[in-house]
């Protein structure tokens, strides 16, 4: 392993790891919830939240988590770990506040590196909320290396000015549910976990707009739409700066009443000032951080 040889759990440390198939989603949510109560961006959790998360997101419940105490057999902590052909995704990583200064992170990151060690994958990768210093520093010790920053950013409910609205000339049409992964296959490479094809497959609620400008230029955005939020949002690349537009105003001119969250946008993403220009903020940002294993 390079550059530092993390493949061996520290047996000195005062946590025993159990997986956390152990657990039913109800037990997990509770673990992960307490771990959080303090953290920078309140991240609150249930079993059925947990659930779409691990479903979602590909987690392998065998290959991730729970720090066990030795001492009290009560939980220090958790980390979840997902798997996708030669990679591993760090995820859900939390220790509970007045069970810290133990070195349960050390040992849970250890553990969890040590599972992609032994399923003999290639590449283990995270994302840390930017101003989590801590954290970092650990990841940094781990070996772990910085790829880029990434923004989650917001748009509250309201209705497009009358400046940002589509004219009549210009065609929104609604893409037939079971075409929208076609159009994913011709999107950039280069997507954060959370907002890659498999996730969005595995998350399921996907759907998608076209526009048509009168001079016959075309795009296409594809979106997942829940009850109450419109999130991961794919535009379709290598178009005009008039068709990006496009597309973003057409997704809030047919639901512009939906609150919009989206997350993991590279901060040098050309899409970033588009959102930007309808009234985006940035809620805050995470860094992105990876360990080659060969």
């Amino acid at each position: 392993m390079k550059p530092n040889d993390t493949s061996q759990v520290d047996d000195q440390l005062p946590h025993e790891a159990v997986p956390t198939s152990n657990y039913n989603y109800t037990e997990l949510a509770d673990i992960y919830s307490r771990a959080r109560e303090d953290y920078i961006v309140p991240m609150p959790m249930n079993a059925k939240r947990m659930e779409q998360y691990i479903v979602a997101y590909d987690v392998n419940l065998d290959a991730s988590i729970v720090a066990i105490d030795k001492d009290d057999g009560e939980p220090n902590g958790v980390g979840m770990l997902g798997i996708r052909n030669e990679r591993t995704w760090v995820t859900r990583l939390g220790v509970i506040p007045v069970r810290r200064r133990r070195r349960a992170g050390q040992f849970l990151m250890e553990a969890l590196i040590d599972e992609s060690v032994k399923r003999d994958k290639s590449l283990v990768q995270l994302e840390v909320i930017k101003g989590n210093e801590p954290a970092h520093k650990l990841f940094r010790k781990m070996g772990f290396e910085v790829t880029r920053e990434l923004l989650i950013i917001r748009r509250a409910p309201r209705k497009l000015s009358d400046e940002q609205k589509l004219g009549d000339d210009i065609i929104i049409e609604k893409i037939d549910d079971d075409v929208v992964f076609d159009k994913l296959q011709k999107r950039e490479d280069g997507a954060a976990w959370t907002e890659e094809t498999s996730s969005l497959r595995n998350a399921g609620s996907m759907t998608g707009l076209t526009v048509t400008h009168p001079d016959g230029e075309s795009g296409w955005v594809v979106l997942q739409k829940t009850a109450f939020q419109l999130s991961h949002f794919v535009l379709e690349p290598n178009v005009s700066e008039a068709i990006t537009r496009s597309l973003i105003a057409a997704v809030h001119q047919t639901f512009p009443l939906m609150d919009t969250k989206i997350e993991n946008v590279p901060t040098e993403h050309y899409t970033w000032r588009y959102f930007q220009e309808f009234g985006y903020v940035e809620s805050f940002s995470r860094i992105e951080m990876f360990l080659h294993l060969k």
